[in-house]
């Protein structure tokens, strides 16, 4: 594995994930260490990130300017993965974890879409939390 400085151990450990997607670990790895670019730079040309109740921030440099704007001072915590071949070229990884900021901790799914050049096709987040929950998240205006 040619590029196991850039994954964090403990979330390899966490999720079980193999060589066949370890570009879903250095996502979290370089999300934690707020190297946004280079987490643009993991999807293709016309990659989507699906951000929970937003519209999506579709190709490399709109994904880097919505994590700076979005996820500084965030981190990931996770719990656990599966996969699943969706056919001979793409792979679906659904990761379960925790995004902790400043002002709050939630529970998040993940579902990531890989092309067959381990580049990230797409990345749909899902907040797991009950409406209460949600509620509390909600800036005040």
């Amino acid at each position: 594995m040619a590029t196991i400085h850039l994954i964090d151990q403990q979330l390899a450990d966490a999720t079980g994930l193999d060589n066949q997607s370890e570009v879903v670990l250095r996502y979290f790895t370089l999300f934690n260490r707020g190297e946004y670019q280079q987490v643009a730079n993991l999807f293709t040309v016309e990659g989507s990130l699906y951000p929970p109740f937003e519209a999506p921030v579709i190709g490399p440099t709109q994904i880097r300017d919505y994590l700076v704007k979005e996820a500084d001072g965030m981190s990931v915590s996770l719990l656990g993965a599966e996969t699943c071949q969706l056919d001979s070229e793409r792979l679906q990884v659904d990761v379960r974890g925790k995004v902790t900021a400043l002002v709050f901790k939630v529970n998040v799914t993940w579902r990531f879409i890989l092309a067959a050049d381990n580049k990230i096709e797409s990345v749909r987040i899902n907040l797991v939390a009950t409406l209460e929950e949600l509620l509390k998240l909600r800036p005040e205006s």
